[in-house]
């Protein structure tokens, strides 16, 4: 089985996650809210200062690097959203990737770094259609609350 590490991409790296996030395949999770997103270049150094070069602890980004190549093969990021009280994480993978256990890799690469970096539990809301659930119950997210458009499950670190 291949390997991917998470990686602190440069700015211009960004390119990827542009391409990633245009990409229908990769995007079709993202149906219910509206498919694609746009990351236009001109939001790339803000966004860069929030997400990769935050001190507060509150965000974090990497992307997801195969390891025999250098290939980026998607994301991993957390947040700590106020309106839940929970750090909320996100890993995506390209769709060209998929089935290939980066997805996996990468939730617990990305449960590692978030414990090191203190935080004591992650939680995503998946979309109730969503298939990655199955994956996160699989890396010991547990279900604590599900209603009609998704589902949060929570893990302790």
């Amino acid at each position: 089985m291949e390997h991917v590490s998470l990686y602190r991409p440069g700015l211009e790296e960004l390119s990827f996650r542009q391409e990633l996030l245009a990409d229908p395949d990769t995007m079709a999770y993202n149906h219910a809210y509206g498919g694609t997103i746009r990351f236009p270049r001109e939001r790339w150094a803000d966004w860069y200062a929030r997400w990769v070069e935050d001190g507060t602890g509150e965000r974090f980004y990497r992307c997801l690097r195969r390891e025999s190549d250098g290939a980026l093969v998607g994301e991993a990021a957390y947040h700590y959203d106020g309106e839940l009280g929970e750090y909320l994480c996100d890993v995506l993978v390209s769709a060209r990737y998929r089935g290939l256990g980066f997805g996996r890799q990468g939730l617990e690469l990305l449960c590692a770094a978030a414990g090191e970096n203190g935080v004591k539990r992650l939680a995503d809301n998946i979309a109730i259609d969503n298939p990655a659930a199955e994956l996160f119950r699989r890396c010991g997210f547990r279900e604590r609350l599900r209603n009609r458009e998704y589902i949060l499950l929570v893990k302790e670190l």
